[in-house]
């Protein structure tokens, strides 16, 4: 008797070839951009992310150019194979952040309510495709296949088999050069880094509009185009 699945969660990823000629610059950057910022925010134990620290802005920055253009072509690619019509859409980064995480740092948990798509660009890996370094991981809490509440979770053993339909969460493991690209909403974190050396990835927030001239009916599921917005003049009325 066979069992379907259905909906999957579409992961895109890409192994980039120029990888290796851009990391030393890269890593330079961000190095640089650590240094400079504001005092940390966060818990010794969680890695330092550049939102949290006033760097969140580096899509502008000409030192990430060429990741920059690498993003944008692979989330057209990402976006076709999810079978949008392209042409009725435009793309914008809306923010972008490095990531340091060094020996026994995480990223917690969370999900990027404000954006459309996220993606991770691995800049430096020690240990690369190992999973010493703190693998990305995603969380299903939809759990469709659930047949009770909890039934899966820690304070019980009833399910003694993990499998493709009963796993909770998917790992990828940190590859040094390699583009990642889900949606933002997917709730996320990244594991521990138990390796001494340096884990250094940039992050990417895009945002989808419809594209100028589309049909009005597009704008209940898509946010017009910003040229089309008007910034409140006052705050008083009157």
């Amino acid at each position: 008797m066979p069992v379907d699945t259905w909906f999957p969660l579409a992961i895109y990823y890409e192994d980039l070839p120029d990888a290796a000629q851009h990391r030393a610059t890269l890593v330079k950057a961000v190095l640089d951009l650590e240094a400079a910022s504001y005092a940390h925010r966060n818990f010794p134990e969680m890695a330092w992310t550049g939102d949290l620290h006033g760097v969140e802005q580096i899509h502008a920055d000409p030192r990430f150019t060429w990741v920059v253009r690498q993003v944008e072509a692979h989330t057209w690619l990402y976006l076709q194979e999810l079978g949008l019509d392209l042409s009725q859409v435009d793309l914008y980064i809306q923010r972008a952040w490095p990531v340091v995480s060094r020996h026994q740092q995480e990223v917690g948990d969370h999900c990027h309510n404000t954006a459309h798509i996220s993606a991770v660009y691995y800049v430096a890996v020690p240990e690369s495709g190992s999973d010493q370094a703190g693998c990305l991981t995603f969380f299903d809490d939809m759990r469709p296949n659930q047949v009770c509440p909890g039934l899966g979770g820690e304070n019980t053993d009833i399910i003694n088999t993990w499998n493709y339909l009963n796993q909770d969460q998917a790992l990828y493991l940190p590859t040094e050069g390699r583009l990642i690209l889900f949606p933002a909403k997917q709730r996320h974190g990244v594991t521990l880094n138990h390796t001494e050396g340096l884990r250094i990835s940039l992050s990417f927030d895009i945002v989808l509009t419809a594209a100028p001239g589309q049909a009005a009916g597009s704008y209940e599921f898509l946010m017009p185009p910003p040229s089309q917005w008007r910034r409140f003049e006052s705050r008083q009325p009157g």
